[in-house]
């Protein structure tokens, strides 16, 4: 189009003087990997099939620990029970309680009798002494007179002890003045109600003797196992008897 003054009018687009980038051309298509052939799996062999057979049928179990043995501590208990077994089979028999009986009566106490009260901590228990023999002799005549020691009465502490029995260690005959007569030389139980002892005595010259027994003897304790000494018993200084007449 011309203006009016002969100059051409330009369209205000004009071209562009810059060259447009042109994008990167895509990267090339990888190919696919082509994949290993698989291997045929392999047979187990015969010996690995049972074993594996074996773990589905019985599974193995866990061991148990095996428990140890303390043969040192079985040991002891039983050389602990042996003991306590032959200590209670060696304990004497328990002393049967009698009463006052035979330290009244003259066939058991022709000459003179004691009765002693005891109370300690294993209990209490009265004790008694009776002497009986001949009241006239001839000199050396050999005369025998016995001794007999029986449990009056006996309230044992507790449960635990069954009662007491007794051990004669010593009887003798003393007169006033301390002189030496003879003492027993055999002791034994008779009927289960006391322990007698024997003793013989000669005298070499006439005369009136006003003598006195010593009596002595351990108390045992017995148990419902087993058994223990528990005190000795002496009776000072001596049981008075009568006096005996020698001619």
């Amino acid at each position: 189009m011309s203006g009016l003054d002969g100059v051409r009018t330009l369209n205000s687009q004009q071209p562009s003087s810059e060259v447009a980038e042109e994008p990167p051309p895509p990267p090339p298509a990888q190919e696919p990997e082509t994949p290993e052939p698989e291997k045929p799996a392999e047979k187990p062999t015969e010996e690995e099939w049972k074993e594996s057979y074996d773990e589905m049928i019985t599974p193995d179990k866990p061991a148990k620990p095996k428990k140890k043995r303390h043969w040192g501590a079985i040991i002891i208990t039983v050389i602990v029970i042996l003991i306590l077994v032959v200590w209670t089979l060696m304990s004497p028999s328990v002393m049967t309680q009698v009463g006052d009986e035979y330290t009244k009566y003259g066939q058991f106490s022709s000459l003179g009798n004691y009765t002693g009260y005891r109370d300690i901590w294993a209990g209490n228990m009265t004790w008694g002494v009776s002497i009986s023999g001949p009241q006239e002799g001839g000199v050396g005549e050999n005369l025998l007179y016995r001794v007999l020691i029986t449990k009056v009465y006996e309230s044992p502490g507790n449960w635990f002890f069954r009662g007491t029995s007794i051990d004669v260690k010593n009887i003798s005959f003393f007169d006033s003045e301390g002189v030496f007569f003879g003492s027993s030389d055999l002791t034994s139980g008779e009927d289960g109600f006391g322990v007698m002892s024997f003793v013989h005595l000669n005298f070499t010259q006439a005369g009136s003797y006003d003598l006195h027994v010593y009596v002595k003897f351990l108390v045992y304790e017995i148990m419902r196992i087993g058994y223990m000494p528990l005190e000795t018993v002496q009776v000072t200084p001596g049981v008075d008897i009568e006096t005996i007449v020698i001619t």
